[in-house]
């Protein structure tokens, strides 16, 4: 069930104030406005909320004293709140933010998408950590009505003791997890940021701007790889985790992460360190047989740890061929790791912790991320490193022979971009409660010439099939605000059988594409929807 969320904006612009609800307004919340930081504290005094958005530039009590009165009250010492500034930009006032307790910090004029996205990140955390208390409750619980029955037996004592150490230990790595996967994600949204502004800056050359869309589509597709990688965590962990072997151009992808790199740390005030590619220019450009995602994402890890630890100076990455194998490398001239921490930087959250003046942040989950698909990748990791002096860390993977038989190789659907549809004497249905993916699918098929309906719940989808006839295609999304799309899909074949049903969905996993077969679909699509992939399965049902 999901929490009844609550937001409370303060500034004291009224017309922004209006702005802001208008952009929350498709978002299932209840909002809350105050003009002044005083106003803010009263309302918080009596309700508890789940976000706060704080404008700094207020008369009387600016956002910096709100925000420090509003961390005494009891119910919003661990509420997140966001700054809001046209003025208050600069990096000092940033870290003033963060000392004084807030979570993010958005500059004005806002951009809407970011907004609801970051706040819908927090509303996510927060219903986790209300389904959390709820375990623990339900956990102290049973633990009490244990508790009672000691008496009956050390034994019993002792299974509840290992029963609440494991407990505690698993409700310390969800909140971790939590933390980790926000870090890891934010690698990809700066490329995505970066290199969208730059797109859209007229003086950039049309040509760079193709390749910069490049670079914001492999970046989307990494960002939404690491979101798979949440809920994949533990088949890491378990090694069951499944790799692609395709073809990979290395020169090509360490190329792309110059140029995204040299963007991010532009954005990210790391300007004066020089980022350098290097490689043997005198060996022939060879393609390695592996994971590029995979690779992509090691060597993304790495990089990006290099740059946190490094003030000044310079990080250098690049590879080596020998007979056998390619080795990795990327070097920086950072703090360093203490020879304690050698044996364990590789550990889940580890991170460096001997120098107390780094503000940088970490959630030490990328590097343990990355031996373990550096072994999954048949390779091996390891670091050298020098106190004050940087660090090298250092990977190889092998020269695998590429086999188009091989299990692990994705299925490359070959799709023709100039191909010419027209399904303007075709109906199809559409199911889908999301407005705004709906209208993705409206406008990715409005060349085609197709006629659309549009049904929004299961039922709704049944009764439009049984009304109209001339419907040849459905497009079904599984979860729906009724019932899901399998039960939908069942009631439709029993109207009519042989009508297309085709799944797009965000479920991935592999065992819900063979219910859907189960259940009698045609296809299966995964968002995010890639459209000449979906025109070119459409087509497999269309008559020109």
């Amino acid at each position: 069930m999901e929490l009844p969320h609550s937001i409370l904006i303060v500034d004291d612009n009224k017309t922004y104030l209006v702005g802001l609800k208008h952009i929350f307004s498709l978002m299932p919340v209840v909002i809350d406005t105050a003009l002044s930081g005083f106003e803010a504290i009263k309302l918080a005094k009596a309700n508890a909320y789940s976000l706060i958005l704080l404008d700094i530039q207020m008369p009387e009590m600016d956002g910096f004293e709100t925000l420090r009165q509003l961390r005494l009250l009891p119910w919003h010492e661990f509420t997140p709140i966001i700054l809001i500034s046209a003025v208050y930009t600069e990096d000092l006032d940033k870290i003033k933010g963060i000392q004084t307790g807030a979570v993010d910090f958005i500059p004005k004029p806002v951009n809407p998408d970011i907004l609801r996205a970051k706040v819908k990140v927090f509303l996510d955390l927060e219903e986790n950590r209300y389904k959390l208390n709820a375990l623990v409750k339900e956990l102290k619980v049973k633990n009490r009505l244990l508790t009672e029955e000691i008496d009956k037996g050390l034994q019993i004592a002792k299974e509840l003791e290992i029963a609440r150490a494991k407990a505690e230990k698993a409700s310390e790595y969800k909140s971790q997890l939590l933390v980790n996967m926000s870090h890891e994600i934010r690698t990809p949204v700066n490329s995505i940021l970066g290199f969208a502004d730059l797109i859209t800056n007229p003086a950039v050359a049309t040509k760079d701007k193709e390749k910069y869309l490049q670079y914001v589509t492999n970046s989307s597709q990494n960002l939404l790889f690491l979101i798979d990688e949440i809920l994949e965590h533990s088949r890491l962990e378990a090694g069951e985790l499944k790799i692609t072997i395709t073809p990979v151009d290395i020169m090509g992808l360490c190329s792309e992460l110059l140029d995204s790199f040299d963007n991010i740390k532009l954005k990210t005030g790391k300007d004066k360190i020089l980022l350098n590619l290097e490689i043997d220019t005198s060996k022939p450009l060879i393609h390695l047989n592996t994971d590029s995602q995979r690779l992509r994402q090691i060597l993304s890890n790495l990089i990006n740890n290099a740059f946190k630890y490094t003030s000044s100076g310079f990080v250098n990455f690049g590879f080596v061929q020998n007979e056998t194998e390619i080795e990795f490398f990327v070097k920086d001239s950072g703090i360093g790791v203490a020879p304690e921490d050698l044996d364990e930087i590789f550990n889940r959250f580890k991170r460096a912790e001997h120098n107390p003046d780094l503000m940088e942040s970490g959630a030490g989950l990328g590097l343990s991320i990355s031996k373990n698909l550096v072994e999954l990748l048949g390779g091996k990791i390891w670091v050298n490193s020098t106190i004050g002096e940087g660090s090298e860390f250092r990977f190889t993977l092998p020269l695998n022979e590429f086999n188009s038989k091989n299990d692990t190789q994705s299925s490359i659907v070959q799709i023709d971009s100039s191909l010419d549809f027209d399904w303007s004497s075709h109906t199809i249905l559409i199911v889908e409660d999301e407005e705004l993916n709906y209208l993705f699918l409206r406008e990715g098929l409005r060349l085609t010439g197709i006629s659309i309906l549009w049904a929004r719940k299961s039922q709704d989808s049944i009764d439009l099939v049984k009304a109209h006839p001339e419907i040849d295609l459905v497009l079904m999304d599984i979860q729906m605000p009724d019932f899901d799309g399998y039960q939908a899909t069942r009631m439709i074949k029993l109207i009519r059988p042989n009508l297309p049903v085709l799944v797009q969905t965000a479920c991935a996993m592999a065992e819900e594409k063979i219910k859907s077969v189960r259940e009698g679909c045609q296809e299966f699509i995964t968002k995010p929807i890639n459209r000449l992939l979906l025109l070119k399965t459409m087509s497999k049902y269309l008559i020109h």
